[in-house]
């Protein structure tokens, strides 16, 4: 029964740490921490290479401290009333 429990919480552990796709595409508007905007230019992994607008070079970003300037509409949202 033990190792049947300990199979189960392995099984499950390796599913419950997968990590989602980098949702930063290469020409999408993002927004960096300080507020700034531009399109991503080229990914390595995680990192999204960003020219942000009025600026000669590239800045190197991880993907989770970005976000999209125009995210996809999900659909409407209810908020309790």
């Amino acid at each position: 029964m033990k190792s049947l429990i300990a199979a189960l919480l392995i099984g499950t552990s390796g599913a419950a740490t997968t990590v989602p796709d980098n949702w930063c595409r290469i020409g999408q508007t993002v927004m960096i921490p300080d507020g700034r905007e531009g399109p991503v230019t080229s990914l390595d992994g995680e990192i999204c290479r960003v020219l942000v607008y009025g600026e000669k070079y590239v800045s190197l970003w991880p993907s989770y401290l970005i976000e999209p300037v125009y995210p996809s509409v999900e659909g409407p949202r209810n908020f309790g009333h």
